[in-house]
């Protein structure tokens, strides 16, 4: 059944005093943004030239030692200079300084991005389509994180040019490695000595406060033993069943092989197909092979009511069949019992929970892939408020496998745990500056602090919190295969930014 629920609401956060709501930002910040939307066009021409370097992971090889890393750090090393910059190159990650004062302001963005099939792109991901649809900037990073790098140094560039006294030194810092492994960056921030006020622009405005702890569960199942006695009769066999390519993204696809498929079983599963689920399939046959490809829509794993499991709702469909015991076939029923179709746990024993500011537990399917051994092994992207530790989490996983075990009268799954603490913040002096900046520019007066389910690196540094980059109620598209931002939206971070840099810099 397809997930129809709505976002889950996110209660605004009490605990920081945010002020009159028609308290503005100072004259100088004003017109600091006013100037700074006036290098619209500059901004866009900066975003270009950072969406072109494919800065995507590719392990096992550090990230800074792939070229386009390493053109990614020299193009910011040239900027900074023009623009008369201070830049140092951390390896982990390049600071970009504006100012001599001792206290000091840091703004984190990151230069990694997403990978991009380039199948599923109706352009050249790494090339910014500015044309095909007026209004929109459309690119991989365009969201998350490149255009955030563009606006921060435009906004500084501004601050510079109108001859901003600054009270604390402005330090831009573009890690390069948030999409991936965060122990570079972890490290970088232990032998380096943060700023004490930090916003990251890296999740969503009005400020983010609180993050959800970020992990996985990881299920195993083996492969069929080296010697197994052929079935009594020719049936229809599951050999495969993959999908997802991220862990931290709702897969857009997913792919079922069937051996011994008859032309019954093709008409039988195209009758089935739910085109209300907002997952569509397609069946090719060749010989007695049956290939089944779901195609479904990405989304962050943080949002997941924003995408369609295209991997979820392939195994509905494929469960409507008993099939004889293959990895993939026992792969396909504990997904069908644990997951199911939905993205709040509801299935998994008593893994599911909610907290009032946070939200609830999010729990989704991101990747189905083999295994070396010939097994399969599922990820599932967990995002955890506080409330619940993870020795609590430890024991609700592993009650729910021994149940699902007991009941099916199979082989128990392997199974693993991964997770983070959830991030919450008690206090923050510059958070009632950020939403007087936020209120005064979009008119939302009643806005105040909110939770994600997305774990950053703000969580790494003192005080960090998040000042967009993206707009409450917008759907996020920073990991689909249409990742875009309008320029009205790259305007309005402008402005904001360069508001939110007079503001806690010379205030």
């Amino acid at each position: 059944m397809t997930n129809t629920r709505e976002r889950p609401a996110r209660s605004r956060n009490e605990r920081f005093e945010t002020g009159r709501a028609d308290r503005r930002p100072s004259p100088l910040a004003q017109e600091g943004a006013r100037r700074a939307a006036g290098n619209l066009d500059a901004a866009v021409s900066t975003l270009a030239a950072l969406v072109a370097f494919p800065t995507v992971a590719a392990p096992p090889a550090p990230n800074v030692q792939l070229a386009a890393f390493r053109r990614l750090k020299e193009y910011l090393s040239r900027l900074s200079d023009d623009w008369d910059f201070d830049v140092e190159d951390h390896g982990a990650a390049v600071v970009i300084g504006l100012g001599r004062a001792q206290d000091r302001l840091g703004i984190l963005t990151h230069g990694d991005v997403q990978p991009a099939d380039r199948e599923r792109w109706r352009g050249d991901p790494f090339s910014l389509d500015a044309t095909s649809e007026p209004g929109r900037l459309i690119g991989r990073g365009v969201e998350d994180d490149k255009a955030s790098i563009s606006t921060a140094l435009h906004a500084m560039r501004t601050v510079s040019r109108i001859g901003v006294p600054l009270r604390r030194r402005i330090e831009l810092i573009v890690s390069m490695t948030e999409e991936s492994d965060w122990t570079p960056f972890r490290e970088f921030v232990r032998g380096w000595d943060p700023p004490a006020l930090n916003v990251a622009l890296d999740a969503k405005y009005p400020v983010v406060t609180a993050e959800k702890g970020t992990g996985g569960i990881f299920l195993t199942v083996p492969p069929d033993p080296p010697v197994r006695p052929r079935p009594a009769r020719r049936g229809a066999r599951l050999v495969s069943f993959t999908g997802g390519e991220a862990r931290t993204r709702v897969p857009a696809a997913a792919v079922a092989v069937i051996e011994n498929a008859g032309l019954e079983l093709a008409a039988e599963l195209r009758a089935a197909a739910d085109p209300s689920c907002g997952v569509t399939f397609a069946l090719e046959s060749e010989g007695d092979v049956l290939t089944v490809r779901a195609r479904g829509a990405a989304a962050h794993s943080s949002t997941p009511w924003e995408g369609r499991n295209a991997v979820t709702h392939l195994a509905a469909l494929l469960a409507r069949r008993d099939w004889p015991p293959t990895p993939a076939s026992r792969m396909l029923q504990l997904v069908v019992d644990l997951v199911g179709t939905g993205d709040l746990a509801e299935r998994f024993g008593d893994l599911a929970c909610a907290h009032p500011f946070m939200g609830p537990l999010t729990l989704v399917l991101t990747r189905l892939y083999p295994c070396d051994d010939g097994g399969i092994e599922a990820c599932l992207n967990l995002r955890c408020p506080a409330g619940r530790s993870r020795e609590q989490v430890e024991v609700q996983v592993r009650e729910a496998v021994e149940a699902w075990t007991a009941r099916r009268g199979r082989a128990a799954p392997g199974w693993r745990l991964t997770m983070g603490d959830p991030y919450y913040l008690e206090s923050a002096p510059h958070v009632p500056v950020l939403v007087d900046v936020y209120r005064h520019y979009t008119g939302q007066h009643d806005a105040g602090p909110v939770a994600v389910g997305g774990g950053t690196q703000a969580r790494l540094l003192p005080n960090g919190v998040n000042f967009g980059p993206s707009m409450p109620g917008a759907a996020y598209t920073g990991h689909s295969d249409h990742e875009f931002v309008t320029v009205e939206q790259l305007r309005l971070n402008l402005m904001m930014q360069a508001a939110m840099l007079v503001e806690l810099a010379a205030g």
